[in-house]
């Protein structure tokens, strides 16, 4: 169960969102085509469940009346005319806050909590048998989804999060995969991915780049690396030094960082290239004289902006490689590249793995 701050505070009316932030996945529709356009292009067709027949056995690591609560969802979202991404947004929030369960208590940070989604017994919610049935508590989740400006194009887990209020708005994240496995074996249709495509991306190094490995990967670092626990914002892809480094896709450089060749703290040399609608790329460990590219200038996908390097608090020669969402380059506000990269076509899990990885794999 999620320890919200405020649990379930019934976020109906419209959360403003400026912006440069809200991490915009489908370039100019949000704007100019509304909400529901955003949905046609982004979302993928809404589908339906039966509550009565769900799938034998396990799906995702839920079963039998998880299953069924999970179609309950499903079911509500389509009533709404919501897409498979908001259903899929609907799944993964009740994974994170009751394991799928009609939970009848509460928890320290919320003792009135109750139901699927643990919302709370403060009017917003409707009354203790509306928040007990599973149609009805998600209908309301979905009416507050609906009342975040920008929600159907922010990373699914911050969605969520404003309207749950959870404590850590990373929480849902590792739900998504699981409720996205859920919400096509109940509906028959595709599995839906975290965000739509905005033009074309590469993988920043050539995927057949000789002896070219992921060293480690984005979550939770332990505290043995570097000495404290922290969370590792990217993907480390290791190779030799002065490797080809490629725009993932087209942009403006924003960013560059060129006279930290000799030290050994922080990211060493880098690039920042926004992309627009709030994603920006981030290209650390840049060797000495390696970063080609300089601010204000325009690169195309593929286009070589530098060289790979060991500048920085760096154990050998390779790319740190960050993407974030949301305007602002710094780690709370980036996602898994992995994931990131395999929703617009390109498999970093395709390169070999390290042995020796510190962070738990994302492939």
């Amino acid at each position: 169960m999620a320890q919200n701050q405020a649990k379930g505070l019934g976020i109906i009316a419209i959360v403003t969102i400026p912006a440069l932030v809200i991490g915009c996945l489908c370039g100019f529709i949000l704007f100019f085509g509304g909400a529901g356009a955003a949905n046609a292009a982004c979302g993928g067709a809404a589908g339906t469940a039966n509550p009565e027949s769900v799938p034998e056995g396990e799906v995702g690591g839920y079963s039998g009346e998880q299953l069924r609560n999970a179609a309950f969802i499903v079911n509500a979202g389509a009533a709404l005319d919501l897409d498979a991404r908001a259903q899929t947004i609907g799944v993964m929030t009740a994974m994170g806050e009751s394991s799928l369960t009609v939970v009848d208590y509460g928890d320290t940070a919320g003792p009135d909590s109750r139901g699927l989604f643990q919302q709370r017994a403060n009017g917003a919610w409707g009354s203790y048998s509306d928040r007990m049935d599973p149609t009805i508590s998600a209908t309301n989740f979905f009416n507050a989804l609906k009342g975040v400006e920008g929600w159907d194009s922010l990373e699914p887990t911050i969605a969520a999060h404003y309207v749950q209020r959870n404590a850590d708005p990373y929480h849902y994240e590792k739900f998504w995969t699981p409720a996205t496995a859920v919400v096509a074996a109940l509906t028959g249709a595709d599995a839906v991915g975290v965000g739509c495509a905005t033009g074309e991306w590469v993988s920043p190094l050539a995927l057949d780049t000789p002896g070219l490995l992921i060293t480690d990967f984005y979550g939770d670092r332990p505290a043995y690396v570097i000495g404290y626990a922290y969370k590792h914002n990217g993907v480390d892809l290791g190779t030799k030094e002065g490797t080809p480094i490629h725009a993932a896709a087209s942009g403006t450089v924003i960013t560059t960082v060129t006279d930290k060749g000799a030290s050994k703290a922080g990211l060493g040399n880098l690039i920042i290239i926004d992309h627009g609608d709030g994603i920006l790329s981030r290209y650390h460990h840049i060797k000495t004289g390696g970063v080609s590219v300089t601010v204000g200038q325009q690169v195309t996908v593929e286009e070589v902006i530098g060289e790979t390097g060991n500048s920085g608090r760096s154990n050998g020669p390779h790319l740190h490689f960050t993407i974030f969402t949301d305007g602002k380059p710094v780690t709370e506000h980036a996602v898994d590249p992995i994931a990131f990269l395999r929703d617009r076509g390109v498999d970093l899990c395709t390169i070999p793995v390290w042995e020796r990885h510190s962070v738990e794999s994302t492939c």
